[in-house]
């Protein structure tokens, strides 16, 4: 009873701090919303040069959803769209919801015609494909981030912008050495200024790449080494550094040499580790690990590959344990609520905290499990399928639910409205599935407009417009494929095609994304279940 009524202390004693300091930080928010957008720039780029990523997301969310009547208010609000998108991806490693803002930039760019910026778009764009694509070792992502990289330099040698020209021939270059290096040998135009930030940085990367294609992986290493002296980018410069370790181990891993490699490796790695690169060392692990059993040492083989597992999961716990945090950004928007519902918000975090936590502690006990007792692909899938088929049955209850509520008369203000409408659409098929469903039209069909619409879907699901379309029309396929008169008698194109996706890449990415399983894997265990 005693330990009881002190933990009873200290959870209450929390909950007034967590309250004390929402209430700071909705006062500092106030201050930020009165800031001019040009001075909220600057401060979102002094705050993310100093890793003070909640305070950069807050100075460049503002701007980027402040009404823009204005080319220069709209660049500036492009601008920040582009900065979130960093943020997120360098600080939360949350590439989709990085995608989702650079794609919103990129879109916005176009619409106005702002030509200058729109490069820079690409680029990041192209980094953040490229660094998922090592990461997952994703050939399709990989070409795409190519074909963005070629056409910012064709847009940089166009407009003589000779920065975007090195920073995108870098990432285009970094770990592919099959290039056809004769396209890019503008490199070397003495037009250049020396002083172009990694300007002789990319020439020693252009020169270990040709020699490398020659295999005279000696002479390839010998620019790779000289390039850790000519490091000038003012942006997270260890990238490169980290860029030029792989390539040395590359050359001597081709020769043959393992164990050098593996020397470069590990420093690769412990530059990861002290300058926080978390998103790229999971690849390096993985090679580790693959070199130390080509060397035989199985126990270090074995070591690295653990840790490569646990780096995934570490990754994925990272974005679930910054989902509160994202979200809590989002809620300080409404500045005009009564204290009474900001101590209710906090009640809940505290509530969906709680649930992540026994979520992730219940998937990583099971984890462990199935490592301990079978590591066969074929029981890992069936696992996720089983859990996929639980989610299925609970959202269908919850559907109904939701129905029932939406037309109840308990509560006519204007969000509880919209909730009750939006539900209603989202729960038919027949509408969401419609290739030509977007937002705007969503809006259109309740009588409202896309901002109040875009705002209600991220308080009540706590995702975006986009991320919750694709969520239903998966599970929607998913209802399909569990269909025993359809399976074995559909494709997988026109489940795709029939459930609102344009394409059957994009089907797979997002199916892949929503249940861990492909949507091959998944209709072979339905037809073994029904079997």
């Amino acid at each position: 009873m005693r330990q009881n009524k002190r933990w009873l202390v200290i959870i209450l004693l929390l909950t007034a701090v967590r309250m004390m300091v929402a209430k700071d930080t909705l006062s500092g928010y106030d201050s930020l919303l009165k800031m001019p957008s040009g001075a909220l720039m600057e401060k979102g780029r002094s705050s993310f040069s100093q890793r003070n990523a909640a305070e950069a997301l807050a100075c460049f969310t503002i701007v980027s959803e402040r009404r823009a009547d204005s080319d220069d208010e709209q660049q500036l609000r492009i601008r920040a769209l582009n900065n979130c998108a960093c943020v997120y991806k360098y600080f939360y490693f949350d590439y989709i919801e990085a995608y989702d803002y650079f794609s919103r930039a990129y879109d916005l760019c176009e619409q106005i015609q702002y030509d200058d910026f729109l490069p820079v778009i690409m680029v990041n764009m192209g980094d953040l494909l490229n660094d998922y694509s090592l990461s997952y070792g994703s050939k399709p992502l990989a070409q795409q981030a190519q074909d963005l990289f070629e056409k910012c330099i064709g847009k940089a040698v166009e407009t003589r912008n000779w920065e975007l020209l090195t920073t995108s021939f870098f990432n285009l270059a970094n770990q592919n050495y099959q290039l056809d290096l004769k396209k890019y040998y503008v490199l070397f135009s003495k037009e250049i200024p020396d002083s172009t930030p990694d300007l002789q940085y990319v020439r020693l990367q252009y020169l270990g790449i040709q020699h490398m294609q020659r295999r005279e992986y000696a002479k390839a290493r010998k620019y790779f080494e000289q390039q850790l002296q000519c490091v000038t980018t003012p942006w997270t410069p260890e990238r490169d550094s980290l860029a030029s370790y792989v390539s040395i181990a590359t050359t001597y891993e081709r020769e043959g040499l393992h164990a050098d490699a593996v020397g470069y490796l590990e420093k690769a790695l412990q530059l990861t580790e002290e300058k926080d690169l978390s998103d790229l060392s999971t690849a390096i692990c993985r090679q580790l690990s693959e070199l130390h059993r080509l060397l035989g040492n199985t126990e270090l083989a074995d070591r690295y590959h653990q840790r490569y597992m646990e780096m995934m999961e570490k990754t994925h716990a990272s974005q679930l344990s910054h989902v509160a945090e994202l979200n809590y950004i989002r809620e300080l928007k409404k500045q005009e609520e009564a204290t009474q519902e900001l101590e209710q918000r906090q009640q809940l975090q505290q509530i969906f905290l709680l649930a992540a936590i026994i979520v992730i502690a219940v998937i990583v006990i099971a984890a462990l499990l199935l490592w301990q007792k079978n590591r066969q692909l074929r029981e890992r899938n069936r696992s996720l399928y089983e859990k996929n088929v639980q989610v299925i049955r609970i959202e269908a209850v919850e559907q109904e639910q939701r129905k029932a509520y939406s037309k109840s008369s308990l509560n006519d203000e204007q969000r509880e409205t919209l909730v009750g409408r939006i539900q209603e659409v989202l729960a038919n098929p027949d509408i969401i599935c419609q290739q030509d469903f977007t937002l705007n039209k969503l809006a259109k069909m309740i009588n409202s407009n896309t901002t109040y619409v875009s705002q209600v879907i991220n308080e009540t699901y706590g995702m975006a417009f986009s991320n919750l379309l694709g969520s239903r029309r998966v599970h929607i396929a998913c209802q399909w494929m569990e269909d025993p008169a359809r399976v074995g008698s559909i494709t997988i194109e026109a489940i795709a095609s029939a459930s609102g996706f344009k394409s059957r890449t994009a089907f797979i990415n997002a199916f892949k994304r929503e249940t861990g399983l492909t949507p091959s894997e998944y209709i072979r265990l339905a037809a073994s279940k029904t079997r």
